[in-house]
């Protein structure tokens, strides 16, 4: 165990200090020698001390060798975020994955084509006319139907690559930072199967060849003998492959808090596991054959489903059972643990910052810790004991079923308090129904393993009866999903938070650890403990009142133009803790626009948005609002009245979504204000009632926030004849101005430009390559979301200087 802390707070100082790699290599020597010099003066106590700290100092230098070095040939060395067009040559590392296009896919979507996701190794890259070596693990995502390569084929390449996106938002999911613990820092993309062409050259065979044959031949197995409807389910749960799982599927088990389920995990393997070794049993062998056997099945079935932290975790734990039950030795349970955080590390470092690593070994920890206080309870009275054994069967059946059910919701809500913290830190929502739902899909996910294990057995073995159990064993997988699906659509039971700060979680698991080894081992009253828990929630309840109250007194106007890409997205903070949201929306996916709005209002700690601002009927302006109204509280939409007449089709389902929310609507023109503090004028400049000829954008509401003498304009995707409506009036001086229609030469800029006269000048786009005119270099400042990410624009209640800031994170520093 202390091996384990010792690794892990190696791994902790590199990741946030990122000490030079002499400096780990020469701690750990220093430690080594000074440990082995204390050994031999024979003192103990020192050297235990400095031998965990060389440990930690490993630690440390294995996550720096993981996570900074790169071969010097590494093709992510010569990309950066923006696509461009390469030739590469390598070869395809395992079977590729068919990837359905989705047919529940919300409106606002765009219609995406089938793909397929394919492993490959680079080995040339093309420069000019030749040939030069290149390296990199990567996975192409090729267009189409059909494709025809398979494992150890040498093919070649012609894709646009890039690296993987870094967090453009604060609070955002970092692509680029997952993808790099994962090995892979390029992506590569194909519009036609005929873009991998192949060399010619034989096939090349490994040691992993048999075991991707295998993998390949009992998914195939499983996917024919399957219901089609239900085999990406089959997939995700009992292969750990959700790239065939329906969104609206995926999104139920979010919803209702029972996510991990779909996870492959060691809840799966521990189900098997003990199916297993209850078979075993029964067979007329030695007393450590079922050790042996199990150990066994379970290192082939983690072979099966690819070596993932959780799996490997729930192995070690049960391969040491195994191993002490044929050594007849006992099991210590800790131990164990503390060994599969060991090999986590070792296999990856990065993984112990996931959030389904830190899910998975913290609710093992609280079930084994509630199982060894339940050990350690005053036992039954002898009595009583016997006055229930002269009771009559159906009763003690009765009791026997009160008592698991009572235990299986107990640990239930232990596992859902206990990782409520990292879950609403990591996800930013929870459902209480994971508690009830838990136990009971935990025990349909038990039949349908054994119901999938025995349906790819007798497709093996004989295929002919398979079909004839297909539609009986597949029912709990049924159960399954019309359980979660019905739950999410009837009874919902979601919200979604900020969450608690970093500092405040990892003081909780601190405490919890604490006090968890103290009344397990040490006696400590319960009581104080609970007391010292309820004061430490005290302290989380506190920091959220005061982050209010700092919000209510502020005196700034803040505007935030978020990173959304092609699309537009600006939050306006306001002095008392209004907020205003103007458009939210991109082009192509909604739910990213979703995800990075709300990973901005989470940052900032907002939760309620008195008005949103819809500038006009572009869907890349709007179709990020549903999932906006599903996370967080809005007073009042306001939009043109020329929206709400003649709404375009996704604009007529928005508004009709939003009015059975119960939201009012409300249209704007020119001259209205919206009341807000008296220092702050929300002024709507265009377009009148009647609004002008031309295409929406022409009519494009257009927003001029102004306080303490400084402002700044939001346009929308103003172009003409609006932009000549605009500029017959009195010309507006402004200090930040957001570029009309993503920075687009279309809309006429340098009228436009030239009438407000802007310092600054914000692009909301998705490509960096948009910048000043050639007229306009040094006379203003052009800032873009694309490279830059969010922009947050501050206006003082001084009438300064606007601050103009980027959050973007920089770019992680990188050594050949």
């Amino acid at each position: 165990m202390l091996v384990a802390c010792a690794l892990t707070g190696g791994v902790l100082v590199d990741a946030l200090v990122d000490l030079p790699l002499t400096g780990w290599l020469v701690a750990f020597g220093l430690l080594l020698a000074g440990w082995l010099l204390l050994w031999i003066s024979q003192r103990d106590a020192m050297g235990s001390l400095t031998l965990l700290l060389a440990v930690a100092s490993l630690g440390g230098l294995w996550h720096h060798i993981y996570w900074n070095l790169d071969r010097s040939t590494d093709l992510s060395l010569s990309l950066n975020s923006q696509k461009q067009p390469i030739a590469l040559q390598g070869k395809v590392t395992d079977y590729p994955r068919f990837l359905p296009a989705q047919t529940d896919r919300s409106p606002y979507e765009f219609k995406l084509p089938n793909q397929w996701k394919v492993p490959f190794r680079v080995t040339k890259v093309r420069s000019g006319t030749t040939w030069v070596p290149a390296s990199g693990e990567t996975e192409i995502y090729v267009s189409g139907d059909e494709l025809s390569v398979g494992p150890g084929e040498s093919i070649i390449v012609f894709a646009q690559a890039m690296q993987p996106e870094a967090a453009l938002n604060p609070g955002e999911f970092d692509f680029a930072n997952w993808s790099r613990g994962q090995g892979h820092r390029i992506l590569l993309r194909c519009n036609f199967p005929e873009c991998l062409q192949p060399t010619g050259q034989p096939l090349s065979k490994s040691l992993g060849s048999p075991i991707l044959a295998w993998r390949q031949f009992i998914d195939s197995k499983l996917t024919a003998a399957v219901p089609p409807k239900l085999d990406g389910l089959a997939e995700t749960i009992f292969l750990g492959r959700r790239e065939r799982l329906a969104d609206a599927t995926d999104e139920a088990f979010r919803q209702t808090g029972t996510v991990h389920l779909l996870a492959l995990s060691g809840l799966h393997l521990g189900i098997l596991a003990f199916l297993a070794y209850q078979l075993l049993r029964w067979i007329p062998a030695p007393v450590w054959f079922p050790g042996l056997a199990l150990l066994l099945l379970t290192c082939a079935y983690v072979l099966l489903v690819d070596t993932r932290p959780p799996i490997v975790r729930a192995s070690i734990l049960v391969s040491t059972f195994c191993v002490a039950t044929i050594l007849f030795r006992r099991h210590t349970f800790w131990n164990s643990l503390a060994l599969a955080w060991i090999a986590v590390i070792g296999w990856n470092p990065t993984e112990i910052f996931q959030a389904g690593t830190q899910l998975s070994f913290v609710a093992v920890a609280t079930l084994a810790w509630l199982a060894n206080l339940q050990h350690r309870s005053r036992p039954i009275d002898p009595l009583k004991k016997l006055i229930a054994e002269t009771r009559p069967w159906p009763v003690k059946l009765l009791k026997a079923t009160g008592r698991t059910i009572g235990m299986a919701l107990l640990a239930s809500l232990a596992v859902w308090l206990v990782t409520l913290p990292l879950v609403l830190i990591h996800f930013h929502t929870a459902s209480p129904w994971a508690i009830i739902l838990s136990p009971i899909l935990g025990v349909l996910m038990s039949f349908a393993l054994f119901g999938l294990v025995f349906l790819v057995g007798t497709s093996i073995a004989v295929p002919v009866i398979a079909p004839f159990f297909s539609q009986l064993l597949t029912l709990p997988l049924v159960g399954l999903e019309q359980i979660v699906t019905l739950t999410q659509q009837h009874a919902k039971l979601t919200f979604w938070t900020a969450g608690p700060s970093q500092g405040w979680v990892i003081g909780f698991y601190l405490l919890l650890t604490g006090l968890g080894f103290l009344i397990a081992c040490r006696r400590f009253p319960r009581r104080w403990g609970v007391a010292l828990v309820a004061v430490w929630l005290a302290v989380g309840f506190g920091q959220g009142i005061v982050h209010s109250q700092k919000s209510q007194a502020r005196q700034e106007v803040i505007c935030t133009f978020v990173s959304v890409g092609h699309g537009t997205c600006a939050l306006v903070e306001l002095p008392g803790g209004q907020n205003l949201l103007y458009d939210c929306g991109r082009l192509g996916s909604p739910r990213r626009a979703t995800q990075s709005l709300s990973a901005v209002l989470w940052n900032k700690g907002i939760s309620h948005l008195e008005a949103i601002i819809i500038s006009h009927d572009d869907a890349d302006h709007f179709n990020g609002l549903p999932g906006i109204l599903e996370r967080f509280s809005v007073g009042t939409v306001y939009c043109s009245e020329l929206m709400l007449k003649t709404p375009g089709h996704l604009a007529e389902t928005l508004l009709t979504e939003i009015q059975q929310r119960q939201i009012p609507v409300r249209p704007l023109s020119a001259g209205q204000r919206l009341k807000t503090m008296p220092d702050v004028q929300l002024l709507v400049l265009h377009p009148t009632r009647k609004g002008v000829l031309g295409r929406d954008n022409a009519n494009s509401l257009v927003l001029l926030i102004e306080y303490q003498g400084r402002r700044i304009l939001l346009p929308g995707d103003l172009e003409s004849p609006g932009t000549e409506a605009v500029v017959l009036e009195q010309p507006i001086n402004c200090d930040v101005v957001m570029a009309p229609h993503h920075g687009s030469r279309g809309s006429n800029p340098e009228q436009f430009y030239a009438w407000c006269q802007p310092q600054w000048i914000v692009v909301s786009s998705g490509s960096p390559a948009i910048q000043s005119l050639p007229a306009e270099q040094g006379t203003r400042h052009w800032l873009n979301t694309a490279s830059l990410g969010q922009i947050e624009i501050r206006l003082r209640p001084s009438g300064l200087s606007p601050v103009v800031q980027s959050l973007h994170p920089s770019p992680p520093k990188r050594q050949d």
